[in-house]
């Protein structure tokens, strides 16, 4: 069959329609990283690289002890209820909120605004679970977008008024405003929490995991800042604010992929695609970011190459994307509990030894080798028996080589 640039866009369009739910995750997604993205780059262009530090500091406790409160269930939620348990979803809302408002509790003790933020970021989280759960793609990309927009005009507006805690207080209304989904279901509240006990494993690998995704998003601040400062914390946040907007592309292909994986469907044109379109965007900003960091934010020139290096770990962000949600879709979440750790000790690792021989680039290196690692794993798990096949081919045809050569 001949290749035409018609058959291609053809085959495009038909792989959209078949694959409609991705596109409203990935527009979701999109949609919230963009304005994320803009949020934190405008506040990059009018804060001091302290004070960046510094809301940075606060938001990474808020989310660190919201990932302690919803105790893996919001993955429980997404995976079960795709699997038609809904006795599931409101056991683990009732279980969420006591959990949820304990963790909350103990953080307000230390610092306020962080707490009341982690409380309403467990309401959020487990509302999107449901949506995902439910597999209502389109209303997902509505909530993520609504609730970004919501948290950034309301953080300005508050951020005029009282500094730095008014964008602690924005984040906290954005996230309750949309968690409508999580108060409605929390009305059928029990204290039955059966449905989950036979789910126990499973939940406290997607636990684990859950709380190693958060602590690689945010354990960094609250490492980096004690050890290095506000400053350099600043200057590393950039790069990671550029490495999260282009996760989107992972982050969009787990959320999609998780509730159909666990219906057992078969979507290995898009994970092909999402991997092609990973390497390309991380490779255009990667070549791009001395001009954007030049033009855009003149404050952050020393940043110009750990922002280069770190728009590179995309690439095993999404292997890793693809293999946990396959994983996961089958249950098997001892694997992806396990990579999660592995990635975990290797970023901390690689931030106290590298971010002391060479400052803020070893910071950025460390998140890439992590990634890197964890990909690794998963690939050389997810794909052990196709390996182990191989290896065997290899070794009869290396054989037959040699036999036929002596």
């Amino acid at each position: 069959m001949k290749f035409s640039a018609k058959t291609g866009i053809n085959w495009f369009k038909r792989l959209i329609k078949e694959d409609v739910g991705l596109v409203y995750t990935a527009l979701g997604s999109l949609g919230s990283a963009i304005l994320g993205a803009l949020f934190w780059f405008i506040l990059a262009s009018v804060l001091e690289v302290e004070n960046y530090g510094l809301a940075n500091y606060y938001i990474a406790l808020a989310s660190i002890f919201a990932a302690l409160g919803t105790i893996g269930l919001d993955t429980t939620i997404t995976t079960y209820l795709a699997k038609g348990e809904r006795e599931t979803l409101y056991a683990a809302n009732s279980l969420s909120l006591i959990s949820g408002l304990l963790s909350a509790f103990v953080l307000s003790i230390f610092q306020l605004f962080s707490g009341f933020l982690s409380a309403s970021m467990i309401f959020f989280a487990m509302t999107m679970a449901e949506i995902l759960g439910e597999k209502m793609y389109r209303q997902y990309a509505f909530v993520s977008i609504g609730h970004r927009l919501g948290q950034i005009t309301l953080s300005i507006l508050l951020y005029t008024r009282f500094g730095i805690p008014g964008i602690i207080l924005g984040y906290f209304l954005g996230a309750i405003i949309f968690s409508y989904k999580y108060f409605k279901s929390i009305s059928k509240f029990t204290l039955k929490f059966d449905s989950l006990k036979e789910k126990r494993n499973f939940t406290f690998h997607s636990y684990g995991f859950n709380l190693i995704k958060t602590f690689s998003t945010y354990l960094d601040k609250v490492v980096i800042a004690p050890l290095f400062g506000y400053h350099t914390l600043g200057l590393y946040q950039l790069g990671f604010q550029f490495f999260m907007f282009l996760s989107t592309i992972p982050m969009s292909l787990y959320q999609y992929l998780l509730p159909e994986e666990s219906s057992g469907k078969d979507k290995t044109k898009v994970k092909l695609i999402s991997l092609i379109l990973a390497v390309a965007t991380s490779l255009l900003v990667f070549a791009l970011t001395p001009y954007l960091i030049k033009y855009f934010f003149a404050s952050f020139t020393e940043s110009v190459q750990v922002v280069s290096v770190m728009s590179l770990a995309v690439i095993p962000s999404t292997i890793s994307a693809i293999q946990n949600a396959t994983l996961l879709g089958k249950e098997k979440s001892k694997t992806v509990f396990t990579a999660g750790l592995i990635y975990l000790a290797a970023l901390t690792i690689g931030f106290i030894t590298m971010g002391k021989i060479i400052s803020v680039l070893g910071l950025g290196l460390a998140l890439v080798i992590a990634q890197t690692i964890q990909a690794t794993y998963l690939s050389i798990k997810t794909n052990l028996k196709s390996t182990i096949k191989a290896v065997n081919i290899w070794k009869v045809f290396r054989q037959s080589f040699e036999k036929k050569h002596n």
